[in-house]
């Protein structure tokens, strides 16, 4: 695999991204690409920095997750998102967040582990995606 893991980070706490970061930099393979406040910062810095997965909350102000998941899903359709919030317990919010096409729901406050976890997973299914594509040339 020539490059690691591209993970947007998308949250409107500071704290959260402060926490996220710290948690991609200890996996090896993972490379944050950019971070994003709200909605519409996500959508423009996805179209830019082409991430492989986005993480996302879903209650921000200003264009919520939802509604740019539903953007990002129409333009990438090939970037995992999941959903990362305090609401994620909310039926609603899930059922919404899975139809528009996030992958998996964390619900707030998170365990690092569990972030740990989903990224080595990440990480796995694009090297086996590489060797695929290196396998069909």
């Amino acid at each position: 695999m020539a490059d690691g893991l591209k993970v947007l980070i998308v949250d409107d706490s500071k704290l959260v991204i402060t926490q996220l970061e710290q948690i991609l930099a200890g996996v090896d393979g993972v490379d944050l690409v950019g971070k994003a406040t709200d909605g519409a910062a996500a959508v423009r810095t996805a179209a830019f920095t082409k991430p492989d997965l986005i993480l996302m909350d879903i209650v921000m102000p200003g264009m919520d997750g939802l509604s740019a998941l539903r953007v990002i899903g129409a333009t990438q359709p090939g970037v995992r998102v999941v959903m990362i919030s305090s609401v994620a317990g909310s039926e609603g919010n899930a059922e919404e967040a899975f139809r528009l096409g996030a992958v998996q729901m964390i619900a707030k406050p998170f365990d690092p582990e569990q972030i740990e976890s989903l990224l080595e997973t990440e990480l796995a299914r694009l090297r086996d995606a590489s060797e695929g594509e290196g396998s069909r040339a």
